[in-house]
């Protein structure tokens, strides 16, 4: 059997740039600019600004990331644990995701915490988001926390936000 060395080189270069491409230094914000807003569901505009004091999580996913929608039920058990501590939960849909299918996805899932969508994609380009799903965890002085790519494992999240909870 003959190697194609051709071939191993070009999927090595290949594999080589997608590294380089998901692991480089992000470029994305540490803190949360007081001046951005996203566009809840319920047509409400969301000030992150007006969130400060308190810590939050935001996390971008699409309704056609199989990843993001596994991940939905742990933040939904998350958001209910948390409940009265002051901790919020925003969903924010990508840009190309179709509203419909986002409200849809909502009410199949029963996400009742804040499901926003970035039509215009300011939020994903001021957070450098290059895969769904993408978290961040904000401390209570808007400060990014933490941030995720990938799924987060419900025992790890929810004692990093008791953490952010304690100061």
């Amino acid at each position: 059997m003959k190697l194609d060395t051709k071939g191993i080189a070009i999927l090595a270069l290949i594999i080589g740039l997608l590294t380089f491409f998901l692991f480089m230094p992000n470029k994305g914000v540490q803190q949360v600019p007081p001046a951005l807003n996203v566009k809840t569901l319920d047509g409400e505009t969301l000030n992150l600004g007006s969130l400060q004091g308190k810590p939050y999580m935001l996390t971008f996913w699409s309704t056609s990331c199989p990843g993001c929608v596994k991940e939905i039920p742990v933040l939904e058990a998350l958001d209910q644990k948390m409940q009265g501590s002051g901790f919020r939960i925003i969903g924010v849909a990508m840009p190309y995701d179709v509203p419909a299918e986002i409200q849809a996805m909502r009410t199949q899932k029963g996400m009742t915490y804040t499901v926003a969508h970035d039509k215009s994609g300011e939020l994903v380009k001021q957070f450098d988001v290059r895969v769904t799903p993408t978290s961040f965890l904000i401390n209570a002085e808007g400060n990014v926390a933490a941030r995720k790519m990938g799924e987060w494992d419900a025992a790890e999240l929810e004692q990093k936000v008791r953490d952010l909870l304690k100061g």
